[in-house]
This record gives structure tokens, C-alpha cells and sequence, in this order.
């Protein structure tokens, strides 16, 4: 099994060590809170997940491939599940991608610690 991030049908460059966090958010239902005696009332309605995602440093082409993917609105996204160790495909959006340049000396990777988060729709 492959842990690689695959936006669309297409794998991303892969990501630098320690380069990916996942977060499963908890989506309670409306009418969630507070009883009188303090105890938490309400329902999981649903569980979100976030990526963030980091790459080592990377090429002009690289980079392209990343901004590629994540421009449209929506897009579906395929990673493991840290919970049940199997590849899931969710529908989601990217927050701002972070382009940090290194370098334009031909030859040198151009970025360094391109960012983007990745949020289920």
C-alpha cells in the first residue's frame, strides 16, 4: 500500500518527512452543550477530516503540479486513514497554498516548504 497523496488521478510529490498532519474534526449536532449539572450533551453528526501537507524542497514543475491540483473549487483527494489504516477518498477544497521561494539559480530546487490545507467539503 502506497501512503502517497493522490489529488484527482494525480500523485503528488512526495512529501517531506514529518509532512503531513491529519486532524479528524468532530461535527456536533445543533443543539449541543451544556446540561444544568455539567455534563456534555449532544450527537456526533458527522467527522471532517484536515490535511496539512508540506514538501521538501521542489522544482518549478513539481510546484506546478501541486498548484494544478489544488485550484479547482473542489476536488477529491485519496490518503490512509490513520484510524483504519486503509486509503479513503474524501471531496475537498485547499485552504491558501503557501509558496515560499528558495532560488531561481537554474539548476536549484526553486521552493522550499510549499504549504497547503487540504479540508473536507
Amino acid at each position: 500500500m502506497t501512503d502517497d497523496i493522490v489529488i484527482g488521478s494525480v500523485t503528488m510529490p512526495t512529501l517531506k518527512k514529518e509532512g503531513l498532519t491529519i486532524s479528524k474534526e468532530k461535527i456536533w449536532s445543533k443543539h449541543t452543550g451544556r446540561a444544568a449539572n455539567g455534563d456534555m450533551i449532544g450527537d456526533i453528526v458527522n467527522i471532517k477530516y484536515t490535511l496539512d501537507c508540506e514538501w521538501p524542497p521542489l522544482s518549478r514543475e513539481e510546484t506546478a503540479v501541486i498548484d494544478a491540483a489544488v485550484t479547482p473549487a473542489f476536488f477529491n483527494v485519496t490518503f490512509t486513514d490513520p484510524g483504519s489504516n486503509s486509503r479513503v477518498t474524501k471531496r475537498m477544497y485547499a485552504g491558501t497554498p503557501v509558496y515560499p521561494v528558495y532560488s531561481y539559480v537554474k539548476g536549484v530546487k526553486t521552493y522550499n516548504g510549499v504549504k497547503v490545507t487540504l479540508i473536507q467539503k
